[in-house]
């Protein structure tokens, strides 16, 4: 392992323990010291365990000697007999009814387990000594209830009276001066632990309509009652409780030992400081820096809670470490030691934030509390810019409840209720941490609808970063954003090369074209007259005119692309300007045999348009039809007029199957003939769509089956 990781755990390791040292010291400070010792502990009083038993044992003496003094199981189980009995037989038939009991009483039931501070109104023995013939039938069956619980609680008494080996009793009678009962040979000279007499202090309460403490003296008995040393192992064991508390408790509650404490968590924090301080240093710088990055807003309250949780363990622990170690409940101690440590740390660290802000006011604009509150700010002015106003208001709103839900914490902490406050500002954490959440889910809504907007708009600038919870979609719609600027700039640094390249190489190819052209038509004139060289020339002829077509309409579609090329608009009749196009075109109809049928408005129908331009749409479209369509078939034009459009449909039957997506047809160099044995460059609707969407209007392609119809909308 690395000397330096090592050199780091070893820091760590220290500085944790001196911190746990120092919150031993501080628990062994507040621990009280308890009010008895090994010379004056009484294990009747000082263990609650054996007080409890101590008091069962003499109420149910008081329950067999005096409650049922007079009272003979005998006869009562005799009565009881002759009660069932005469219930078996029948005779309670005839018995007189009554909707009243013939007296009144408390049940309560005189075992062990019963603390007996209900009693019959009747004495026990008067239960047996009744003439049940001259009864109602309600009064038996309550009498036979009565006695059959008397009897019931009374062998119950007997039992665990009998049965007890954890103390032992004696029952002096001061009429006949001698011990009338006791479950022991000799009281007086047996070896015991204590003794106690019932006419002590610790049973003076109610019982059985009496004090417990003059229920035996009332009736001239002196009772008592002793840990024998034969007693139970249970009370043994209660009695070492009391033994290592007492040990326990001179430790803890000893001055001696936070002093102990303190100096050897000094010692440890010295070994550190001289010889491990960069390490050290390091560590708490570390600390320090993670700590501030939580809300000032939100230590303050927390840290007051826990002085406040500090004073009242101050105030009400007693010997609570005493406790933990005599029950062996070592993790609860681990648990108060971490718990301390928390304390301590967090208060350090708050003393030395605020002490820093004081020494420093400008730390306070780099705190999350001002940062937290300039991002709501910049978020709600955001929010209006975007004019959402439902997100808006429930961005405003959730605000509110943030700022309300502080003012109820920080008024909580003065209330007087512990566990009332820091039950309200528990809830009031959860309630912010909900709020907060709610706020960003609600900004990131906002800024994701904002940014796809201003995307939407053609606005690319890059979106800032964002940080914390539900800022993926936006930073990806950010990297989108990044991927789509570049592929555009791609694609716009690659259609301006091919561009360049089409209108270079069309400039190029002009020059010596119409060289050829010149030379042809001057070797038409010589009159050749080898028939074959006439041949020859008229196909140099046809294709050289073909290719300077061609050559124009690259230059023409390079021009359209690059936006150079400019519209000289004026109002025009669209409907001359197609029967001008197809009296151009009169010879090629004649000789294709296509039936051409026109429908038009009467009157001349003015568009501002450039006249030239969309003559060459017009010559396109129609050159289309004579080359794509059947000899002897009909071509139909309908120009209609709108408010403020004219639609103009060219309707053609095809000579081929179109088994393609008829929008392929506007881009460049596609031709509805695959085989490409027709002449044309394929630029023709690709060149009349542009100039179309030029003037601002659209133009489209519908097919149904062999059917081609091109619909072109202008705006008038």
């Amino acid at each position: 392992m690395d000397t330096r990781y090592q050199n780091k755990i070893t820091a760590a390791l220290l500085l944790i323990l001196s911190v746990a040292l120092l919150c031993c010291a501080i628990l062994t400070s507040f621990e009280k010291k308890l009010p008895y010792d090994n010379e004056s502990v009484s294990y009747f009083r000082d263990s609650l365990e054996i007080k409890d038993m101590t008091v069962r044992y003499a109420k149910n003496l008081q329950r067999y000697y005096i409650y049922y003094n007079n009272f003979d199981i005998k006869q009562a189980e005799q009565k009881l007999s002759e009660i069932d009995n005469y219930i078996s037989t029948g005779e309670i038939k005839s018995a007189k009814r009554s909707t009243t009991p013939a007296f009144e009483y408390e049940t309560h039931n005189t075992g062990p387990e019963r603390d007996g501070s209900s009693f019959y109104t009747l004495d026990p023995e008067e239960l047996y000594d009744i003439d049940i013939k001259n009864m109602t039938v309600d009064s038996i069956l309550e009498h036979q209830a009565m006695l059959s619980e008397a009897v019931n609680n009374y062998n119950a008494v007997e039992e665990y009276l009998r049965t007890n080996d954890d103390f032992h009793f004696s029952l002096y009678s001061k009429l006949l001066s001698r011990v009338i009962a006791s479950n022991t040979e000799d009281f007086y000279k047996e070896d015991f632990y204590e003794v106690i007499s019932l006419s002590d202090d610790m049973f003076n309460f109610n019982f059985n309509g009496s004090k417990l403490n003059d229920s035996f003296t009332g009736n001239g008995l002196i009772c008592k009652i002793s840990i024998p040393e034969t007693t139970s192992a249970f009370v043994k064991e209660q009695m070492n409780i009391i033994h290592n508390k007492i040990k326990y408790n001179q430790v803890l509650s000893s001055i001696f030992l936070p002093l102990c404490l303190i100096s050897c968590a000094a010692a440890l924090i010295s070994f550190l400081w001289l010889y491990n301080r960069k390490y050290t240093v390091r560590i708490m710088k570390r600390l320090f820096k993670g700590f501030i990055r939580l809300p000032l807003i939100l230590i303050i309250p927390f840290v007051i809670m826990l002085l406040r949780l500090s004073f009242i363990y101050v105030k009400y622990s007693g010997a609570a470490l005493t406790e933990c170690f005599v029950a062996g409940r070592y993790p609860l101690i681990f648990l108060m030691i971490c718990i301390s440590g928390i304390i301590l740390t967090f208060i350090c660290l708050t003393a030395a934030y605020i002490y820093n802000i004081i020494r420093t006011p400008r730390l306070l604009l780099n705190s999350p509390d001002f940062k937290f509150g300039y991002e709501m700010i910049s978020d709600i002015r955001l929010a209006f810019k975007t004019q959402k106003w439902s997100f808006t208001a429930i961005l405003l709103f959730d605000n509110i409840c943030i700022l309300f839900t502080l003012g109820v914490m920080f008024v909580a902490l003065l209330g007087t209720g512990m566990f009332r406050t820091l039950g309200i500002l528990l809830f009031s954490y959860i309630l912010i941490f909900f709020f907060i959440i709610a706020f960003k889910a609600i900004v990131a809504q906002i800024k994701l609808r904002y940014y796809l907007q201003e995307l939407a708009d053609g606005k690319m600038d890059t979106i800032p970063e964002q940080k914390g919870l539900f800022t993926t979609s936006l930073n990806n719609i950010n990297n989108i954003n990044s991927g789509l600027k570049k592929t555009m700039e791609e694609s716009l640094r690659s259609e301006r090369l091919k561009t360049e390249l089409i209108t270079n190489v069309s400039h190029d190819l002009k020059t010596p074209l119409t060289s050829i052209i010149s030379y042809v038509s001057l070797l038409k004139e010589l009159n050749i007259q080898d028939k074959k060289a006439r041949e020859y020339i008229d196909v140099i002829d046809n294709k050289s005119k073909r290719l300077k077509i061609l050559i124009d309409d690259l230059f023409e579609a390079s021009k359209l692309s690059s936006g150079q090329m400019e519209l000289e608009l004026i109002h025009s009749d669209i409907i001359a300007l197609l029967d001008q196009t197809m009296g151009e075109l009169s010879y090629k109809i004649e000789e294709s045999g296509i039936e051409f049928i026109v429908t038009k408005p009467p009157a001349p129908l003015l568009v501002n348009i450039d006249g030239q331009k969309m003559w060459r749409v017009f010559d396109n479209l129609l050159n289309n039809i004579l080359k794509y369509s059947p000899k002897g078939s009909r071509a139909y034009i309908d120009i209609k007029e709108g408010d403020s459009t004219v639609t103009i449909i060219f309707k053609n039957v095809a000579n081929y199957n179109m088994d393609f997506d008829a929008n392929e047809l506007f881009e460049r160099f596609k031709r509805g003939d695959s085989s490409r044995t027709t002449e044309g460059s394929g630029l023709g609707l690709s060149i009349a769509k542009s100039i179309v969407e030029l003037h601002g209007g659209t133009m489209n392609i519908v097919t149904d089956g062999d059917l081609f119809k091109i619909i072109i909308v202008l705006n008038r």
